[in-house]
This record gives structure tokens, sequence and C-alpha cells, in this order.
């Protein structure tokens, strides 16, 4: 075994030979190979180490790494380099806090004044470790996209505004290999009106840092017309040096048949399934929305509640069929007559009610008559013979009739009530 006396002689050969290394940047160990007793070292190891020369020289490499080894694996290592030029390898040294940094080293045996040494070169490498790292979670990330993104993935080089469409995703969309232009304004101009603004805010915040996250279900165009939901995710693969980003990489899934089964439950909860207006429980939600507006903006409202004449007798002598045809007929033709910011309900058995806000009075009394009397000039045909449907209605306007949704309907019921005792086939209210 070399001791630390032997190097140290009286002709300062050893030491002399580690000055001419104490110029280097890299830190340089000369290393027992037999027991891994660290014999000498330059400035370079102290400095890194933040350790004195004499902390080093004498004690075990095993010290200074935050590798474990045992002797059997160091003679293996050391049977290793022996075999070769020079061996690099990667390992953490200690430094005196015991903060372990990454580093590679370079191991060559030498020969050290007459004995077999081990010099070891080590450099710090925590950038690179670091750009290391950020490279795995990028090729992660493409491992990822490639393997989930099943229906199309992309890439957006946001210097270049240059965007790169996955085959499957230009299929997805009814698109050959050659049909799509390859930049931003492409993917903008694709997006669904309704959902354009919001995505494009959910964008910019996730590219801004506001959000942690692009994760977006939302409508793309197709090719040959029309629209096909998608679930959209992004992830930025790379920054500058300031932090915006430069690259971003995403997949696309589609969802088109999934939205299409929520939207059916959804409709199946919140819509009455023989004439396909609103239930009574949804509707009466958004009746409750409508004044409290009307009450927050004092504004106008008013309601219709209607009733299908002489139901029970269509019912009793047609059949039950036919009463449903006329209960679509008559819903049917009522939503025909509305305004899009009316709100019209199935509200129970031949009812219908009509919410109408910032209507007045006047207002709401007009369009109860043109259905009226729309449904009554309507012919409705069954077994061959043309009946004629009438209805009645109840108006109640807000704030003179009421001012909460329960003293509204209460109201119209009333007048309901009153049209049928004089006669049917009235406005009354």
């Amino acid at each position: 075994m070399a001791k630390v006396g032997d190097l140290n002689t009286a002709d300062g050969c050893t030491r002399r030979s580690m000055e001419a290394f104490d110029c280097l940047q890299e830190a340089i160990y000369l290393v027992s190979p037999s027991d891994s007793v660290v014999l000498d070292c330059n400035l370079a190891a102290c400095h890194e180490l933040k350790r004195q020369r004499a902390d080093l020289v004498g004690h075990s490499l095993y010290a200074l790494r935050e590798d474990e080894y045992d002797s059997a694996h160091w003679q293996a290592l050391m049977d290793s380099v022996r075999q070769q030029p020079a061996l690099t390898q990667n390992s953490w040294y200690l430094r005196e806090n015991d903060q372990a940094y990454p580093t590679e080293e370079i191991l060559k045996m030498v020969d050290w004044n007459g004995q077999e040494s081990l010099l070891i070169s080590v450099r710090d490498i925590t950038p690179r470790a670091a750009a290391s790292a950020n490279m795995g979670n990028r090729e992660s990330l493409l491992a990822f996209v490639l393997n989930e993104a099943t229906d199309g993935m992309w890439e957006w080089d946001v210097k270049r505004d240059q965007v790169f469409y996955s085959m499957p995703l230009k299929r997805m969309l009814g698109y050959g290999p050659y049909e799509i232009e390859h930049n931003l304004f492409t993917w903008k101009d694709s997006i669904h009106p309704e959902d354009s603004a919001r995505v494009m805010q959910e964008l910019d915040a996730y590219l801004h840092g506001r959000h942690d996250r692009y994760d977006l279900e939302y409508r793309l165009g197709k090719r040959a017309g029309g629209y096909v939901w998608i679930h959209d995710r992004g992830h930025v693969s790379e920054r500058d040096a300031s932090g915006k980003a430069q690259r971003v990489v995403g997949m696309v899934r589609n969802i088109h048949s999934r939205k299409l089964m929520e939207e059916q439950l959804i409709r199946m909860a919140t819509r009455d399934e023989l004439t396909g207006l609103l239930n009574r429980r949804s509707g009466y939600v958004a009746f409750d929305q409508q004044l409290q507006l009307a009450l927050r903006e004092q504004q106008a409202l008013s309601i219709a509640l209607f009733d299908l004449d002489a139901f029970k007798m269509i019912n009793d002598t047609y059949g039950h069929q036919v009463g449903d045809r006329a209960l679509s007929m008559a819903a049917g033709l009522m939503s025909s007559r509305i305004r899009r910011s009316d709100i019209l309900m199935r509200w129970g058995g031949e009812e219908f009610l009509l919410v109408m806000p910032d209507t007045d009075h006047q207002g709401a009394r007009g369009l109860a008559e043109e259905i009226r009397s729309t449904l009554q000039e309507t012919p409705f045909r069954t077994a061959g013979c043309d009946l004629r449907l009438t209805l009645s209605a109840g108006l109640a306007s807000f704030p003179q009739d009421g001012k909460s949704t329960s003293q509204l309907v209460h109201y119209a019921d009333n007048a309901l009530y009153a049209a049928k005792e004089k006669g049917r086939n009235r406005v009354e209210g």
C-alpha cells in the first residue's frame, strides 16, 4: 500500500508534481487503488469541497462521496479501470456541510513515482445535470404524448409561430397530409366561435404563468364542416433565459362521442322527454334566476301559465298517443313564437309556463294572445279528421302581481282558473 509519508519524502517529488495540477479548474485526486485513501489533491479539490488539504489527504475517498462502496465493489471498480485507458463515470461528492453535488469523474491508473496510483479528475456538473434533468422531463413528456395522444399531437414553435400537426390530428379534422397550413392562425380560426375567447384566455394565462396548466375541452372545425369536441392538453417544453415560452407541445383526444353522451344525459335530466322543453325543476331554476335579475336591475318580468282546453276529452276519445301528439304540437307552436331570451317549460300534465324577461304586462298579453290565436287556427289532424286545439292562459307581472316566484305563479294560476271559468280559449290576468 502506498503511504502518505512515502509520497511526501524529502525530495518532495510528489508534492511538486501535484502542484502542477493546481492551475487546473477540475479537482484532481491522487488515490491509493488498494484502499481508496487520498494521497494528495490539488487546490481546486479543496475549493470544491470547501475543505483544507489536511482534511482530505489521508482519508478514504468514501468519506468525500455520497456513494457507498464496500471493498469488493471498490476492487471491481479498480479492475475495470486497469482494463481501459480511462474510465468516465458520474458520482456525487460531499462538501463540508454534507451538501451533495453531481460530478463527472475520469479515473486513470498511472505510475506515480514508481507506484501504481489512481488519478481522478472530478468536474462539477451541476448545470449540466439540471439541463439533463430538464431534457429527461421533455423526453418523458414526449413519450407520454406519443403513447397517450392516440388521436393526435401538436407542437408550437412560439418564436417562429409555426405549429406542427401530427397526421392523426389532421385525419381527425378531415385533412390530408398537405392540406393544412402549419401556423397558429389555422388553429385559432378552427376553434368554435363560442369557445374561442375562453381557449385563448386560458392559453395566454398558462404561457405567462398565471395558470399552472393548459387543459381544456372545446370544439375544433372540420374540413368538411361541423365541429368535433376535443380534449386539448399542452405543456411548455422549452423556455428562454427570461422564462418566456419558446416551444409548447400538446396532445389531443377526440371526445365527441363522450360530449354527445353528456349532453344527452343533461338533456334527460333537464328536459321533458315528450316535448323537449325544460322540465319543471330546471325551468323553475331558470325562472328564479331571471326574477333575481329583474329584482336587482329593477326590470319588468311577466309570466304566462297555459293550459290546453278539454285535454282529458282528447285523451279519452282518441287515446293517449294522440294526446301526446297534441302536447308536442302545442309545445312546438309556442316555441316558434317566443324570443331566445324567453323561458318555456312544461309545468305539468297539459300545463306550460312561459317566463318573459324584460316584458311588462301589456307585452305579455300580446304574446299570449298571439300564441292562443295561432293554436286555434292551426289544424290538428288525427284519425282522419281535423281537430281544433285551444288553450287558456293566466298572466302575472313583476312587481305589481308578486315579487317572488311563488307569488307570481299563484297569481297566474288564479288568472288561469278565471279564464277557464269564463269559457276557456282566452287570456286573463
